[in-house]
Parts: C-alpha cells; sequence; structure tokens
C-alpha cells in the first residue's frame, strides 16, 4: 500500500464520505455533482474537494486523439492514435451507478488504457437514470456492439470493460448479446463491478466501515442507499434478481474471457468474488485480482502507483492471445 494511497483513503473519507447527506435526502444530483459532470458543476466544495477534483478529471496531456463521435445515435468519445491496432478495439462503459458519469469523466482513465494496450476505444454516453431507466443504458450497449461489427470489427476484435456500474452493464451486454444469438468479444475486463443491485452483498456489512468513500460507516444504511438508488432511479418495479439487472444471479456459459479487479476493502468485493466463482463453476476463463486496501475504481486516481500496476495488468490481459 503506497503513501499516496493511503493519503488519499484519508481525504475521501473525510471530505466525501463524511459529508455525504443522510440516505433519505440522498439524490442522484449529488453523485453527478461528485463526478463534476458537465452541467453539474458545484462550486460551494472546500477547497480539498475542488483540488481533488481538478487532480482527476482535468484532462491530462497525451499523444491519444479524443473525438466525439455518434455510434448510430449514441454519442461516444473516441480515442485514437496512428500507431494504434486497426483491426482491435475496446468498447467502454462508464460507472457512476447508472444515474451518473459520462466519457468524460472516465477520459483519463481511458487515455492512460489506451495508451498501454494500443488499442482504440469506443467510450459511449449511454442513457442514464432517472432520466431514461432500465434497460435503456442495456439497449444502447448492445446497439453500440452491433454498430462496431457493421463499422467492420470482428466480434472477437471487441473488447468490453468497463467500471462499477459500466462493469455491470459489460456483463449484462454479454448475457444479452449471447440471448439473442449474437457472435461476442473474446474478452471483457470488469473494475470494481457492480453486480448485485440487491443491496444485500456481504461485503456491504463487512466493508462499509471500511470503504474510504462509496459508503456509510453505517452498513444498514449503506444497504438503504443501493435499494434507494435501484428502487427509485434505475429500474423501478423491475425484479432485482434478474440476471439483467443483478448478474451475480446469471448462469454463465461460453463466457468470455474474464479478468476481475476490486479491492479488499470496498462494499463491492463480494460481487466480484460471487462473478468469478459464477464463472469458474462453468468452466469459463476468469483472473479475479484483489488489491488491498485501496478505494472503489482506484484505477480512476492516476496518480496512484497502484493505478499504473492495475492498467498495465488489464493491458497485458488484453494483449495476450489466452
Amino acid at each position: 500500500m503506497s503513501i499516496r494511497s493511503i493519503i488519499l483513503n484519508y481525504i475521501l473519507k473525510k471530505y466525501i464520505k463524511k459529508m455525504q447527506p443522510p440516505v433519505e435526502d440522498r439524490s442522484y444530483v449529488e453523485a453527478r455533482k461528485m463526478m463534476s459532470q458537465k452541467g453539474y458543476e458545484d462550486t460551494s466544495v472546500s477547497i480539498v474537494n475542488s483540488s481533488l477534483k481538478k487532480l482527476i478529471f482535468s484532462k491530462k496531456k497525451s499523444k491519444v486523439q479524443i473525438e466525439e463521435i455518434y455510434l448510430e445515435k449514441i454519442r461516444t468519445l473516441f480515442f485514437d492514435h496512428d500507431d494504434f491496432s486497426d483491426d482491435k478495439c475496446i468498447l467502454y462503459f462508464h460507472g457512476g451507478g447508472y444515474v451518473a458519469g459520462s466519457p468524460e469523466t472516465h477520459q483519463n482513465l481511458l487515455i492512460s488504457i489506451a495508451e498501454k494496450s494500443n488499442l482504440r476505444i469506443y467510450a459511449i454516453d449511454y442513457s442514464l437514470a432517472p432520466e431514461k431507466p432500465f434497460p435503456a443504458a442495456l439497449h444502447d450497449a448492445v446497439e453500440s456492439f452491433k454498430c462496431l461489427q457493421r463499422m467492420g470489427y470482428k466480434s472477437r476484435n471487441i473488447f468490453v470493460g468497463g467500471d462499477s456500474a459500466g462493469g455491470n452493464l459489460s456483463i449484462v451486454t454479454i448475457l444479452k448479446l449471447q440471448e439473442i444469438n449474437e457472435p461476442l468479444p473474446t474478452k471483457v475486463f470488469l473494475l470494481s463491478p457492480w453486480a448485485d443491485l440487491t443491496g444485500e452483498g456481504s461485503s456491504i456489512r463487512e466493508n462499509s466501515l471500511l470503504d474510504p468513500y462509496l459508503s456509510y460507516d453505517d452498513w444498514r444504511n449503506t444497504s438503504r442507499s443501493i435499494k434507494k438508488n435501484v428502487e427509485e432511479w434505475y429500474a423501478p418495479n423491475q425484479d432485482y434478481r434478474s440476471p439483467f439487472i443483478s448478474p451475480v444471479f446469471a448462469n454463465f456459459k461460453n463466457f468470455p474471457q474474464t479478468l476481475i479487479q476490486v479491492s479488499s476493502i470496498e462494499i463491492l468485493l463480494s460481487d466480484s468474488v460471487a462473478i468469478s466463482k459464477n464463472l469458474k463453476h462453468n468452466n469459463n476463463g476468469v483472473k479475479l485480482r484483489i488489491y488491498k486496501n485501496l478505494p472503489h475504481v482506484w484505477q480512476i486516481f492516476g496518480f496512484l502507483p497502484e493505478s499504473k500496476k492495475a492498467i498495465k495488468e488489464i493491458s497485458n490481459f488484453l494483449k495476450t492471445n489466452s
């Protein structure tokens, strides 16, 4: 555990976790403000909070060219460079609890992955709840995959990845492609995937106090907060044990090679462990990497040595033929 990660955990706990509103007052707007999403910039935060946001979300200098394009009607950020592969790409789904985030909020992470893997990245601006609840995001994800195929990419050369809710979307997109008999990608990488949307995962109870910013100290409030997100905003009046909402309940067969990265202290640890076990049960290829004492989706904090290590691991996973 690096000195930088220790300091970051302290800052996140003091200036993010301790400052969040009670569950009953919580709104998806807070999530959008926290991620400095366009149109939801918050100028009332502390200097420390503001400095941290600039460090994470201000675009870094890079050789990678970023262009706004459309995959059919889906707005997308396209990350490219002359040295990148012409026939392979990454289709990426950002995190944000299905209510926040955009390709722009994750652009520094995506630049780093593109640089290390030498792969083009298509990061879609999929539909967010509550304005467009389930299954709108899933529809966008499936359509974007089909669009890349129509553009000439073979399915085996489209690698799918995502963090948190985007990890969920990565999994359920592949499940939906299987259901409609579409060819599948060969690899998927999941960064702290949110795979159990029932609010009943075991690490909610075990890690709520330890998690630096994604939870409340009282695990009951953490569970209530997750259920509010899902039941009021993302998927009202749905079956929350449906594999297309909570893929921990899926029966995985003939799934792509999968890399999962998760931290030992986050509330979504049990989601990753459960997905890994379910994949192994049906003899699917999966690598579960549990990093110690890091915040949720630490890969986005590019100044951490653990972030650089994780991104290198993602790159090596995508480059290998196995």
